[in-house]
């Protein structure tokens, strides 16, 4: 099981990066929203599933990656450099939490979930999850967990419950107009300085 961080340290496709940390305390959402915005890249970055193609990363995108209270899965926003949404993101995890500098992290279980903005939805990653069972990697309980968390998942994208694909929408707006750049929630903490590089 592979822990990842949300500042993505060492990511040499992104040189030039400005990063934000916020905790946000509402009615709509609770927990940590994080801004990971792109001012140079070495070359964009583009997956495909099946037959669409989606560029996900060059100069001036911006994720924005949740990490809601007691949940067990943290969603990326993608938005080009006109603020478009490319796709949104989710991980299933075991858990996720904050490292010492306060930036969030979280304990990847595999599975993925893609949305594009038509609304289509793809699972992800299955191989990897049975791979990691076989290899004693994961438990059969975290196994069947991993599977379950996704299923619920899938089924609100298709009832239209999952309201946080929505609210990432308002929250970039936020964090590109308010003054400071970054997010304004009931407490918030800014968690790194401007133009941060890679030092690998």
């Amino acid at each position: 099981m592979k822990r990842k961080f949300a500042d993505r340290p060492g990511w040499k496709r992104v040189p030039q990066r400005r990063f934000y940390s916020e905790y946000l305390h509402s009615a709509e959402f609770t927990g940590y929203v994080t801004a990971f915005l792109m001012d140079a890249i070495t070359e964009p970055l583009v997956v495909e599933f099946k037959d669409q193609q989606f560029c996900i990363v060059d100069k001036g995108f911006t994720w924005l990656q949740y990490f809601p209270a007691d949940a067990h899965y943290v969603v990326t926003a993608m938005f080009d450099a006109e603020d478009e949404i490319v796709q949104w993101y989710i991980d299933i995890c075991k858990q996720w939490g904050l490292d010492k500098r306060w930036i969030p992290w979280y304990d990847d279980l595999y599975l993925d979930i893609a949305i594009a903005p038509s609304g289509e939805t793809w699972v992800l990653d299955a191989d990897e999850l049975d791979a990691a069972l076989q290899e004693g990697k994961i438990s059969q309980a975290e196994y069947e967990f991993a599977w379950r968390e996704t299923s619920r998942l899938v089924t609100e994208i298709e009832r239209g419950e999952f309201k946080l694909l929505e609210m990432s929408k308002i929250h970039l707006s936020m964090l590109k107009y308010q003054e400071n750049g970054h997010l304004n929630g009931d407490t918030g903490r800014q968690a790194s300085a401007l133009d941060e590089k890679d030092s690998a």
